[in-house]
């Protein structure tokens, strides 16, 4: 699978990645790919993730990367971020994104995002989630970025993930990538 990121990276310099993932382990396995892919092309990495993931994560990331390298790495709570507003609330979301983002932009600086997505206790978060995604489509070809947007296959509404190809260029699996049949690019 490694190597499949590597080919996508390096294809697609601007894409929005939905990731419907089933395994943990190879969810892991899969963010630390992308996560080393950007560090050695230069990126900067915004990491979006609970804290659970977290603690694997950078534990693994450590014994890979220099220091300087582990500074290119920029963690959020996907907690915090989704929650910044009290609940999850699409607009602050997307406002939490600008904010997270606007740094890099100003300063010219090459990152590539990573996030994994979770709602809570929220019933049937579709109609939310379809209103970020688009607008994070649109706001990924305005700056010509790269973000992947993780789900738990198992958690997400087969609803919610027909609708989610539409705004995602590509879908990744744990073992696959592809380019999205149904995607239409936000205009």
């Amino acid at each position: 699978m490694k190597e499949k990121i590597r080919n996508l990276l390096n294809e697609s310099q601007c894409t929005h990645i939905l990731y419907s993932y089933n395994d943990r382990n190879r969810y892991l396995q899969n963010a630390i790919a992308y996560v080393l892919e950007g560090i050695e092309k230069g990126d900067s990495i915004v990491l979006i993730e609970n804290e659970r993931n977290l603690n694997v994560l950078l534990k693994q990331l450590n014994n890979q990367l220099t220091s300087d390298q582990l500074k290119k790495i920029h963690v959020i709570s996907n907690f915090d971020f989704y929650q910044s507003s009290g609940s999850y609330h699409p607009p602050a979301i997307y406002e939490q994104l600008t904010k997270s983002i606007t740094p890099f932009l100003e300063n010219d600086i090459s990152f590539r995002s990573w996030t994994n997505v979770e709602w809570g206790t929220l019933e049937d978060p579709a109609s939310i989630i379809e209103w970020f995604e688009t607008e994070t489509d649109r706001a990924i070809h305005e700056h010509n970025l790269t973000i992947v947007c993780a789900y738990e296959s198992e958690k997400m509404p087969d609803h919610l993930e027909d609708a989610l190809k539409k705004s995602h260029g590509h879908i990744m699996t744990d073992e696959d990538i592809v380019i999205s049949k149904v995607y239409s690019k936000t205009k």
